[in-house]
């Protein structure tokens, strides 16, 4: 089990990105034959309405978090992959995503997002949770914590992912005040 914090705006807040999945899944999974992505589609559209609202043009009313107002009804499946391939025509597939689909869909968001080709081929799983690891300790999270989050046994195990490129971020002679 892992810990998701409540973030600030409910766009980006883990708990919010869960329910929202978990609605998704649901509607799939107790569609008729075939109308998967009919019963998928009016969630989709409410969820883009609502992020949209937040963008700050409409303040009429503050968007609110779904993860503290919505209960989840139970899965039509408790044994289904909460994170199962999709493909590409929109179809949710019952198998959980492979390493390497995970590979591809963050080299995807990546270039989608203006990284470079060279940037991009470098990207992968593991990026993540390097990053999250040298993120954490940049931050000044303890490596207990860290190990707690990413399952990690030992400390030295977690020294492998740290990825600071930087010399002198973190670095113990910046603080000795010269």
């Amino acid at each position: 089990m892992k810990a998701l914090p409540y973030g600030r705006d409910p766009v980006t807040c883990p708990p919010c990105a869960y329910v929202r999945w978990r609605q998704i899944l649901l509607a799939w999974d107790t569609a008729a034959d075939d109308a998967g992505r009919r019963s998928v589609l009016p969630i989709l559209r409410r969820q883009a309405l609502t992020d949209s609202a937040s963008g700050g043009e409409q303040d009429d009313e503050p968007v609110l978090h779904c993860c503290r107002s919505v209960r989840l009804p139970d899965p039509a499946d408790p044994a289904r992959a909460l994170c199962p391939a999709v493909h590409k025509t929109g179809a949710i597939g019952q198998r959980a995503m492979t390493g390497h689909g995970i590979n591809e869909m963050i080299q995807r968001r990546a270039a989608a997002a203006g990284f470079t080709d060279v940037q991009v081929d470098k990207l992968g799983g593991h990026s993540l949770r390097a990053g999250f690891v040298t993120e954490a300790f940049r931050a000044g999270a303890d490596a207990h914590s860290i190990m707690r989050q990413t399952g990690h046994r030992s400390p030295v195990m977690l020294e492998v992912y740290v990825r600071e490129h930087a010399p002198l971020v973190g670095n113990a002679v910046t603080r000795l005040g010269f």
